[in-house]
């Protein structure tokens, strides 16, 4: 008589975690994402001007301009700590997504909409090696 035994499926954060140079690749991004992201928050809560003009080309009321400021820079605050990175970078690119149609719906350039493709995508390169709850979102 055979038996067959099953062996103890792998623990989410060691069946696939990245080596060193991928988790200082994404320390590396994660810090340009977050400077960027960071600018564009402040950028948009002290109502620079350029931002805006830009804001009244898309039809963007004044009084929204420091409501996305606020809700980005909490998102990238999320981003930053561990506990709540995984969140972050769904919310992060969902409001990316918000960016994505505007820039659709108002007929922007191709590039306004592909840097907020490519902003999303740089995102999750940034967190993907260092959070095991992400690799396991992207595991089939």
């Amino acid at each position: 008589m055979t038996t067959h035994t099953r062996p103890a499926p792998a623990r989410p954060d060691t069946e696939t975690t990245p080596g060193a140079a991928a988790q200082r690749a994404g320390w590396i991004v994660t810090a340009l994402v977050t400077a960027f992201l960071g600018f564009d928050a402040v950028t948009h809560l002290l109502g620079v001007e350029q931002v805006r003009d830009a804001s009244a080309d898309l039809g963007i009321p004044d009084h929204v301009i420091p409501v996305c400021g606020a809700v980005l820079g909490i998102l990238v605050v999320g981003y930053l700590v561990p506990r709540t990175r995984a969140m972050a970078v769904v919310l992060i690119t969902a409001y990316l997504g918000g960016a994505v149609a505007v820039n659709l719906i108002a007929e922007q350039p191709a590039f306004n909409t592909v840097f907020a493709i490519l902003t999303a995508v740089l995102v999750w390169a940034g967190a993907w090696p260092r959070d095991a709850r992400l690799r396991t979102l992207l595991r089939a």
